[in-house]
């Protein structure tokens, strides 16, 4: 029987599985030192490469790497330095192969999870693999049949609808946080006042030729082609992110020139998979216990800063036009952080200070983890300041499931690693979609902040042309606001123009400028919203402004005792709501000079006096890679991402233990649980 236990979060849509195609890495031998001879890293690499299973997954992933290792095996790459960073990359590869689940190419991939009274699990060979054309290939082909005047005859364009003037001057977001800037002289100006709505580009060609009599056809083809190319103009070639697979929008000659380009691919797991409901209670706890936790109960202070600016300005309940209050000479811009990747130092807060003398009590002690209780747990929400206005309405869980067995599982003997929480339901799960048709139904029934609000789709590029797969979804809600996109306009289908942006009560609302009705978006993009010059600002300022000031769940944050060298894993019950961290820098090592073995005994010093465990994760943004400290191969990856990072760091986290993945044959996994408020 499944023990109740109280919780705010309850499951809501279709949970996934993680998990690694392969439970073993390809054979590698001995790593080469530093100063072998090109035959040694030629051997290596030949006897890695010799994997065919292996040698396929690298070769979809990273063809130029494929192309690196072959030509290091016939012979053709005589320099050693090249030869050290192909074989580096490789084993990088070899390392994910079998040991991380993060669905990626025909590495690890995907399946429907369920809950059940008791485990069972299936795992076959026949998995699907889902193609679709690689960004940057399909980017290079559109664009070049985007300046092909003939081939455009027939084709739709619009204007984007991320573009700003300011004085004379057009600013149009280009690839990550840069900008086009573009006089505006009459030629443009007549563009965007025709293209404002789908046009037809014959149809825009002639009317320019029309007024501009004295002006040639291939000078008007050239312009058009240009707005084109720096994004000013989107054609109907770009199908909107809510169309899993870019290529069904293109015209028949174009599609067939995209079947031929490399391919990018989802892997459907042949798997079925049901845990013990036990292990869903655990994860709405977990859920419970970081919205108790959260840094920033009443949103963040970023937020609450452009909430104040903006109620100074316009008072309560006057709606603003989203392009006015967004703008910087118009209104009070976007959020500070929105356009440049910055965040003000903020005080040190009573939240701050308590969770430097739990982590520095536990460095003293030498322990590596501290159990919390419901005493330290509330004593953490008060000193996280004002009680919040209310809970994040839904929001998505990643973890992994630790159990040696499928018996041990079924009697509750596991613990459950949170990995990472996601800011919405739909946000992990959500580009996997397409695989699983009907899915997407189950998200239009859920909760809001404000129940009178309507639950409408966020649809936008990202802005890193090799991230569009991470943002597209097909479309789960009645309605879309679709952000820089080429779209026809329609019923269900709003723009950034048909919104405006009203506050009450402290809190930011956004509502369709014409009905009054408060809106709410969903948005299913794996893209992380802090990275900013993947996302553009009004695509995250319309994502986020509704939850503004509502509780900011997420993987638990450490405050000012994330500069600590470490910080202990905070456990509750049988959950792991955060790993043991230890951070190094690169200058308590020797020099890249030195050679590895001198490298590594610095290394082994300052395991001994952090103690540190063999077996840890090296953090690269929001990826984990597992290294063992007693390989010299992970020593040599470990030490090249400490010379390549920026700021000379690596964090590493403590790993799970040998047989955590028990239950599961061995396979590297994770679960993704989508969660809602409970009514």
């Amino acid at each position: 029987m499944t023990r109740h236990r109280p919780s705010l979060y309850e499951a809501a849509g279709q949970a996934m599985l993680r998990a690694a195609v392969h439970t073993a890495e390809p054979a590698m031998p001995s790593w080469p030192n530093t100063a072998a001879p090109t035959g040694e890293w030629r051997a290596w690499l030949r006897t890695v490469w010799s994997d065919t299973a292996f040698q396929r997954a690298v070769s979809q992933a990273s063809p130029h790497l494929a192309d690196q290792a072959q030509a290091i095996i016939d012979g053709r790459t005589p320099k050693v330095r090249r030869m050290r960073r192909a074989a580096l990359s490789t084993a990088r590869y070899a390392i994910r192969y079998a040991r991380r689940s993060t669905p990626y190419g025909l590495f690890a991939g995907v399946a429907p999870l369920g809950f059940a009274q008791t485990t069972s699990v299936r795992i076959g060979d026949e998995h699907q693999s889902v193609a679709r054309p690689e960004p940057t290939g399909l980017e290079e082909m559109l664009t070049a049949w985007e300046s092909d005047a003939a081939r455009m005859a027939d084709v739709e364009v619009c204007v984007n609808n991320l573009i700003r003037q300011r004085d004379q001057h057009i600013h149009v977001p280009s690839e990550g946080d840069a900008a086009f800037r573009l006089t505006l002289n009459p030629a443009l100006r007549l563009v965007l006042d025709l293209a404002r709505s789908p046009i037809g580009y014959r149809q825009l060609s002639d009317k320019l030729a029309a007024e501009f009599p004295d002006v040639s056809a291939t000078a008007r083809d050239r312009l058009l082609g240009e707005l084109l190319r720096v994004r000013l103009l989107r054609s109907s070639l770009r199908a909107p992110a809510t169309v899993a697979d870019p290529t069904e929008v293109l015209p028949p000659a174009a599609r067939v020139r995209a079947a031929g380009l490399p391919t990018a691919r989802d892997l459907r797991l042949d798997a079925d998979v049901r845990l013990p409901e036990g292990v869903l209670t655990e994860v709405e706890t977990a859920a419970t216990v970081l919205a108790r936790l959260a840094s920033h109960p009443t949103g963040t202070p970023t937020w609450q800063r452009w909430i104040e600016r903006f109620s100074e300005r316009y008072g309560e309940h006057h709606m603003v036009p989203v392009d006015v209050a967004t703008d910087p000479d118009r209104g009070v811009g976007f959020p500070d952080g929105f356009l440049t990747a910055s965040e003000p130092p903020r005080p040190m807060s009573r939240r701050d200070r308590r969770l430097l003398e739990l982590a520095g009590t536990a460095a003293v002690e030498g322990s590596r983890t501290v159990a919390l209780t419901g005493t330290m747990i509330e004593e953490l929400q008060a000193a996280a300041g004002d009680k919040p206005h209310g809970l994040a309405p839904h929001l998505e869980l990643a973890a992994q499931l630790h159990a040696s067995s499928v018996p041990a599982l079924d009697r509750g003997d596991f613990r459950l690693r949170v990995l990472t929480v996601s800011r919405s339901a739909g946000s992990m799960t959500g580009r996997f979609w397409h695989l699983f048709p009907g899915t997407e139904t189950t998200y239009a029934t859920l909760p809001k902040v404000d129940p009178t609000a309507e639950l409408a789709q966020l649809s936008f590029h990202a802005g890193r042309v090799h991230a569009d797969l991470l943002t597209r979804a097909p479309q789960a809600l009645p309605r879309v606001v679709s952000v820089g996109e080429f779209r026809h306009p329609a019923p269900n289908v709003l723009f950034p123009r048909d919104l405006s942006v009203a506050a009450a009560d402290g809190r930011p609302q956004l509502v369709e400028t014409a009905t009054g009705k408060p809106l709410e978006l969903l948005a299913p993009t794996a893209v992380n919203f802090l990275w900013n010059n993947y996302t553009p600002p009004m695509a995250r300022f319309l994502g986020e402004i509704s939850r503004a000031a509502s509780p900011q769940v997420t993987w638990f944050d450490w405050g000012a005792a994330w500069a600590l060298p470490f910080t202990p894993a905070l456990t509750y019950r049988r959950t792991i709501l955060t790993t043991a961290r230890w951070k190094i820098r690169s200058r308590a090592l020797p020099a890249r000079t030195a050679s590895l073995h001198q490298w590594t005994e610095q290394l082994l010093a300052w395991r001994a006096r952090f103690r540190v465990p063999e077996q840890v994760l090296l953090a690269e943004d929001d990826q984990q890679l597992p290294l063992d400290l007693t390989r010299d191969v992970d020593l040599d990856l470990l030490r090249a991402h400490l010379d390549a990072s920026p700021i000379g760091i690596a964090t590493l986290h403590d790993a799970p233990p040998p047989d955590a993945d028990g239950w599961i044959g061995g396979r590297a996994h994770s679960i993704v649980v989508p969660l809602a408020r409970r009514s």
